[in-house]
């Protein structure tokens, strides 16, 4: 039988062990946010700046990144994180500028690799200008199951995107085009392979593009439309630039052949 003595030993003991416990969630909980912003940016080509908040939920007035040798705003982002997160580093982020947000699981690992999953992206489609040989305009929207990076290369990607309120400029005039949608994979070499279709548009588009690492790519397949519909957009000359005319179908519809090299 325990003794009075014994009993309040044991109390005591319990005392100090959940005032131990107590006093680890309060300074767990108090760690600065600045730790979290190293866990985060260590080796990523991630920057940040004005950090505010704990370790766990912590916030950055503006965040940069740096890709293929040139510096991208984010803009505002914010960042929550778990005990597990300090030994795996990965963190749900989201950040936000004009027509440009992010939102899903990032994890930074060791050699400088970055792992992106279940993420939600938009950016303007002018960002893609320097990739493509006319000017476009709209608003691109992604979901990416999966992607890793190693510095600026491509290990895997699996994903979609849309390209809503399309335009095309014509040289005289922006052509409006409707809506469309790419699925995304790695092509196993570093670079990406997407199956790029139309979802509501005045042109039929079936087309294949790649894009080789670390530069150039391949646009390939077929644009189909109304003649009527080319011409009153004065598009002859911007089809000129990156295909040949292939047929007329019985529906009426002409066919353009798609074959340049990006």
């Amino acid at each position: 039988m325990s003794t009075f003595p014994d009993l309040l030993k044991t109390r005591k003991k319990l005392w100090i062990g959940l005032g131990t416990v107590l006093f680890l969630v309060f300074v767990l909980s108090n760690i600065p946010a600045i730790w979290g912003a190293w866990v985060l940016t260590r080796g990523t080509g991630l920057a940040m700046s004005g950090v505010t908040g704990s370790v766990w939920n912590g916030k950055a007035s503006l965040a940069s990144f740096q890709l293929e040798g040139q510096e991208h705003s984010l803009g505002q982002l914010s960042w929550k994180l778990n005990p597990i997160a300090l030994i795996s580093r990965c963190a749900h982020i989201s950040t936000k500028l004009p027509m440009q947000e992010f939102e899903g699981e990032v994890c930074a690992g060791s050699d400088n690799e970055i792992a992106i999953q279940d993420a939600d992206i938009s950016l303007p489609a002018t960002m893609l200008l320097s990739k493509l040989p006319v000017p476009i305009r709209g608003q691109l929207s992604s979901h990416i199951d999966e992607l890793r990076l190693r510095g600026n290369v491509l290990q895997k990607l699996k994903g979609s995107i849309a390209w809503n309120g399309a335009q095309v400029n014509t040289g005289t005039n922006w052509l409006d085009i409707g809506s469309f949608a790419a699925e995304l994979t790695d092509n196993g070499s570093n670079g990406i392979s997407a199956k790029f279709f139309n979802l509501a548009a005045p042109v039929d588009v079936n087309l294949q593009i790649e894009l080789a690492a670390p530069s150039g790519g391949r646009v390939s397949g077929e644009l189909a439309a109304p003649q009527a519909f080319f011409d009153s957009a004065n598009a002859r000359d911007v089809l000129a630039m990156f295909s040949q005319h292939d047929r007329v179908d019985e529906q009426g519809k002409s066919h353009y052949r798609v074959d340049f090299n990006l």
